[in-house]
């Protein structure tokens, strides 16, 4: 039987009604998630460590940097043959893909977490606890990156995104679909995900910035931003990676800086491409040493550039590293 540590950092999947307020607070243990959970044993043999107990709202680059590493350690140790991480859903997605760039181990890693707290009628952390062992004790797991679990959809890290603020289907993949289903007592894949960059930074302590374009903005934000000591920037732009005219000026300004910027699309599905020739295109910001993000989104591509940056990489390496972001 496989060995699966169940890591806990904290989220709704681990909170319960405050009897006074109703509100969710944390107050749950991760003992006593898993627990809560029938019939864990049948599929794996389970070990718990509490690595927080924090709304994921709380979770910053580098605890998830202090979780990867801890990852790594337990499996080269020995300790577990596959991991589970139970966290918030808010910024799940960021934690599932820093660890899905950043891990060495190939053994399973599943993250999930829960959209009602464990004290709501119809809890749905110990369903999704149940899924994200099952999978992770899978043979077919190993070596498909970090997996997102959750209402029996499995996702890869990479492609997964919150798209409701409270429904349980919240999580989906919208440009390439789930990698597969829990199925009763089988796991289901349909697909594999593509690989995708590694980068194993030593800290992410840099300052990057996150801009969403909107219609009619000027460069005001863009211009403050390299006053401030920033080491990166992620410019999400309209459409297929267009921006409005002032935008584009200030652009120029941080290039010619030297600053490091990424350019992604605030669109939930495609690539930013040099589609058009007008100014404010991403063919017309070419000359400010823009780099093409891809497909991903602003959060993602900003972890992203924190660890290049935090890896020592330059500008060729981190155009390389965004470069295989389709």
């Amino acid at each position: 039987m496989k060995r699966i540590q169940i890591i806990t950092t904290g989220g709704t999947i681990a909170m319960k009604a405050d009897p006074a307020t109703g509100a969710l607070t944390p107050a749950v243990t991760g003992p006593d998630l898993a627990a809560a959970v029938p019939g864990l044993s049948a599929y794996a043999d389970i070990g718990v460590k509490e690595f927080s107990n924090i709304p994921s709202g709380y979770m910053t680059p580098e605890k998830m940097l202090k979780l990867a590493e801890y990852i790594d350690s337990a499996s080269e140790t020995g300790e577990a043959d596959g991991f589970v991480v139970t966290h918030g859903t808010d910024t799940l997605e960021e934690t599932a893909f820093f660890l899905d760039v950043a891990l060495h181990t190939q053994k399973p890693v599943c993250v999930t977490g829960a959209m009602r707290g464990a004290s709501d009628i119809s809890a749905d952390g110990p369903g999704n606890i149940l899924g994200a062992v099952r999978t992770a004790a899978d043979n077919k797991a190993a070596g498909m990156g970090v997996l997102v679990v959750l209402n029996d959809r499995i996702h890869a890290a990479w492609d997964v995104t919150k798209t409701h603020t409270t429904c349980t289907d919240t999580f989906q993949s919208p440009q390439w679909g789930p990698l597969g289903t829990v199925y009763g007592d089988e796991i289901v894949f349909g697909r594999q995900p593509l690989k995708h960059i590694k980068i194993h930074p030593e800290s992410v302590q840099k300052k990057v910035w996150l801009l969403t374009c909107v219609s009619g903005m000027d460069g005001e934000l863009f211009r403050l931003a390299g006053e401030q000591g920033i080491s990166g920037i992620i410019v999400e732009g309209l459409g297929c990676g267009n921006v409005p005219p002032r935008v584009k000026a200030a652009v120029e300004e941080l290039g010619k800086k030297g600053i490091p910027m990424v350019l992604v699309s605030r669109v939930p599905c495609g690539s930013v491409k040099e589609e058009y020739g007008y100014d404010g295109s991403a063919r017309s910001m070419k000359t400010s040493g823009i780099i093409l993000g891809g497909s991903l989104s602003g959060p993602k591509a900003r972890l992203l550039l924190l660890m290049a940056l935090g890896a020592g990489h330059g500008r060729r390496e981190i155009q390389s590293d965004f470069g295989s972001t389709f």
